[in-house]
């Protein structure tokens, strides 16, 4: 298989069929944390996976260019709708999005967690897993095991019950 990365284009063909365009972008929207878009006109793919990325709960970012420059005006709409700006340094942009963690240097919290006997052995798996500090969704199924579905289901209805907190970025923590 054959990944071409170039001209902003990512997939498995040299050269991509508009009809599945839009599902690509889509899932590069579904599979990101956040979307920066540096710099596209007011039609184009960028703007689109934007629009995923707002509707999957993503963060967007718009580094701002030129008022009078015609590849800008997609991030200049962007910011209007309320992406967040990226003004000077990349550092900026991390402090945005959190610390993005290590998931390796991560280490499960070794205090003894109160013991919840109204949830299932399923919830209680999750809920194990969930440490005190924000962790993203990646790291709590790789703790727990489980499948990304289940572990899905669990954190919605630990969630409901007001046992955790979902943050931007799908991370999760106690509440």
């Amino acid at each position: 298989m054959t990944l071409w990365l170039s001209s902003g284009y990512t997939g498995d063909y040299k050269h991509p069929q508009k009809p599945y365009r839009s599902r690509r972008l889509r899932i590069i929207a579904g599979l990101s944390r956040a979307i920066l878009v540096m710099e596209a006109p007011l039609k184009s793919g960028a703007l689109i996976t934007a629009t995923y990325a707002n509707e999957f709960g993503r963060d967007v970012y718009a580094l701002p260019g030129r008022l009078d420059d015609y590849p800008s005006q997609g991030c200049l709409k962007l910011l209007s709708q309320g992406a967040s700006f990226i003004l000077k340094e990349l550092d900026e942009l991390l402090t945005m999005l959190g610390a993005i963690p290590q998931i390796d240097a991560i280490e499960a919290s070794t205090a003894p967690e109160q013991l919840m006997p109204t949830l299932s052995p399923e919830l209680q798996t999750v809920m194990n897993a969930i440490a005190s500090d924000a962790l993203p969704f990646d790291f709590i199924v790789q703790q727990t095991g489980m499948a990304a579905g289940s572990v899905s289901g669990a954190l919605l209805q630990l969630e409901l019950m007001g046992f955790i907190s979902q943050l931007p970025g799908m991370r999760y923590q106690k509440s």
